[in-house]
């Protein structure tokens, strides 16, 4: 056995109610092998071991990211950044295309990401002409903030083979001009072949990236992440980077299609991994589908993939061969067809129990948050949203509630926070503070009635999102026989206001007790 080594005269933050804090903790062969006071954890020094006195600093479990998309985060650096800000017009996006393109092999995709129509100057797309004049040899594909829509250049369309009579796909739309010609602009199911072409090529890439990647997660405090999009081609690249070594966090995948993202799942017959994941797009993402009252009617909007039928016999198959799933539904109706096929499905499956979760569910009523509670089904949100996003300032009719946090605490729903980076920002500490403060980054209050104190935010970081992934007997809180993965803080979040939380330095990340260097 290996040498022990004592973290001292610190406050440690368990995430475990039977002892909530501990002023000490020591750690062999990477798992955790006693909590307590300094003095009751000292009892364990026997032969070689290691002192680290931290003088009151503060230790917390790794923060673990329930839904994220690390593999796209990893490759984004290849790729010509457009986020808006700071990008603020069409031809800055026109000029960080064109310098991408500089950079690229010959005969690989140009791909932009991070831009924001509604945050652009001219408040609109960029169209395909647009990104023809910007790279005109080659196929060019203009990935949005949200991930669920973008604008293809002509080579792009040609590739795809997206013309004036082509029909878009279930599920997607292709935008097109009074003429009929496609505009370049993208939705949901409609984008799958450019946005699959975009990427595809760039993946072989990832291990020259995925070590760098890692240790700017563990610079956030992040031990474990879900990668919620995993193709059975990235699979094969992340199953690589851990046998080379590379993944320096711990990376669960989640199982989309081969062919899209947002495609219905292939391979259902194939044995997943232990607790593997497999991912069902229940409604779009910007435009997700909503039904809200209107001049005493209904009006329904957005995209839904699957009804509840079709989605029960996906859940059941998926059940019967080994899977967890998550059903991604953003808007009310989307959370409303989710549910009904989960109870639906449960029905004919009682091995489904426990072994489902529904990400996202921005838009809830109080009756839908109670049927969620009573199908056992958890819930991953992303409190950073508040933050950055502006569908999240939207106006709802009364009763309707908007990424609602403290509703699904007070009725008991388990619930995991996570960040869906690259479409929201990375680093928990700051969706803590959106949690708590409910405070966009433009400093306006989003439906300040669902706040919730920072304890709770840091359980749904930790312990709630490690449950939602699969790993919760493993790591996501500081008990005897856990995983060492715990982050070192310069103070006591729960000691500060909570709109000073992501002030707070995180001095050191440990995976595995292994200290994670920038």
């Amino acid at each position: 056995m290996g040498a022990i080594k004592f973290f001292i005269n610190a406050t440690v933050l368990t995430m475990d109610p039977t002892l909530p804090t501990a002023e000490a903790l020591a750690i062999r062969d990477g798992r955790i092998v006693a909590v307590g006071s300094t003095e009751e954890v000292l009892w364990c020094r026997e032969g070689e071991s290691e002192l680290v006195d931290l003088e009151g600093k503060s230790v917390l479990p790794g923060f673990v990211d329930a839904h994220n998309h690390f593999a796209i985060a990893a490759l984004e650096g290849f790729w010509a950044d457009c986020r808006t800000p700071p990008l603020q017009t069409i031809p800055e996006v026109q000029s960080a295309l064109r310098a991408a393109a500089a950079k690229a092999p010959e005969g690989e995709w140009v791909r932009g990401w991070g831009y924001h129509h509604g945050s652009l100057a001219e408040r609109r797309h960029p169209t395909r002409q647009e990104l023809d004049e910007a790279v005109p040899h080659r196929p060019v594909f203009l990935l949005h903030f949200s991930h669920h829509q973008g604008v293809a250049n002509s080579r792009a369309l040609a590739a795809a083979g997206i013309t004036r009579v082509a029909p878009a796909p279930p599920g997607g739309e292709i935008a097109r001009d009074k003429a009929g010609e496609p505009t370049g602009l993208l939705f949901e199911r409609a984008m799958a072949a450019v946005e699959r072409a975009s990427r595809e090529g760039w993946e072989a890439r990832f291990p020259e990236v995925v070590a760098s990647a890692s240790r700017r997660y563990a610079a956030c405090g992040l031990t474990t992440v879900q990668d919620a999009a995993v193709t059975p081609a990235m699979e094969r690249r992340y199953a690589e980077a851990e046998q080379a070594g590379h993944l320096k966090i711990r990376v669960k995948r989640m199982a989309v299609s081969p062919s899209g993202w947002f495609d219905p799942p292939g391979g259902l017959a194939r044995e997943p991994s232990e607790g593997g994941f497999l991912k069902l797009f229940v409604d779009g993402g910007y435009r997700c589908a909503m039904r809200l009252p209107q001049d005493g009617a209904e009006r329904r909007s957005g995209f839904l993939f699957y009804q509840p039928g079709e989605l029960a016999d996906i859940l059941v198959t998926a059940w019967r061969g080994g899977w967890r799933v998550a059903c991604h539904a953003l808007g009310n109706w989307g959370v409303e067809v989710a549910v009904d096929a989960i109870a639906a499905a449960l029905a004919r499956e009682r091995s489904g129990e426990g072994r489902v979760r529904i990400d996202h569910a921005m838009f809830l009523t109080l009756e839908l948050i109670r049927r969620i509670r009573s199908l056992g089904v958890s819930v991953v949100t992303q409190p950073n949203f508040v933050y950055d996003l502006e569908p999240a300032n939207r106006r709802l009719p009364p009763g309707f509630l908007r990424l609602p946090f403290g509703s699904l605490l007070n009725e008991g729903v388990p619930q995991a926070f996570s960040s869906d980076y690259p479409c929201g920002s990375l680093a928990p500490l700051t969706g803590i503070r959106a949690a708590t403060t409910r405070c966009s980054r433009a400093g306006q209050e989003v439906s300040p009635e669902e706040r919730i104190s920072v304890r709770a935010a840091l359980e749904a970081y930790t312990i709630g999102a490690a449950r939602a992934v699969g790993v919760g007997h493993e790591c996501g809180s500081l008990e005897v026989g856990k995983r060492a993965d715990l982050v070192v803080l310069d103070a006591n979040p729960l000691e500060i206001p909570a709109d000073r939380v992501p002030e707070l330095r995180i001095i050191k990340t440990l995976v595995g007790g292994e200290e994670v260097r920038p």
